[in-house]
């Protein structure tokens, strides 16, 4: 049915305006359901974009957690490594040792001895042996002190008499 057309003016029966408000009234019924079924259809739209996005916002966030995992354990790697091979003395942290002929070295760094002059023996490391003081000559009473690279838990006996020793530690960097 269409909208009967009233001439300007003219009487229109009750039956004419009934059947055309009838008709707007189904017409405007139509018009609203279907912008009701849209207003649905962009809503649920809406709603799987936002799952989508709250779906992506948590994988970015997990890969984000991972990734600073990852870069922390590579800086910690980074020092460990670098101070493993650096070997920049801390003067600060310089301690004497009573009784060298038995240490166990506590940290990366340095023994240093002063031998008793005209003094001769053996440093041992671990289960290495050397001679490190030796007399040639009687009259050889030099005294010069030795600087002994030594990493964490190597043991060493002296085997020779000492005025001093002494332990330098490693300086421990950080570089982040």
């Amino acid at each position: 049915m269409a909208l009967i057309n009233i001439e300007y003016g003219a009487l229109a029966s009750s039956e004419t305006m009934n059947r055309n408000f009838s008709y707007l009234d189904d017409k405007i019924s139509e018009k609203a359901e279907s912008v009701s079924t849209r207003i649905s259809s962009i809503s649920s739209q809406i709603a799987t974009i936002n799952s989508r996005i709250d779906d992506i916002s948590d994988d970015l966030q997990d890969t984000v957690t991972d990734i600073s995992s990852v870069i922390n354990q590579v800086k910690t790697d980074t020092t460990t490594g670098i101070n493993a091979i650096t070997m920049l003395p801390n003067w600060a942290g310089l301690i004497s040792i009573s009784k060298p002929n038995q240490y166990v070295v506590p940290a990366n760094g340095y023994l240093l001895l002063l031998p008793v002059p005209n003094n001769r023996g053996n440093l041992q490391i671990n289960s290495v042996t050397i001679l490190l003081k030796e007399v040639t000559h009687e009259n050889d009473n030099a005294s010069l002190m030795y600087f002994i690279p030594l990493k964490k838990r190597d043991k060493v006996t002296c085997g020779f008499n000492i005025y001093n020793a002494y332990f330098l530690p490693i300086s421990e960097r950080s570089f982040y």
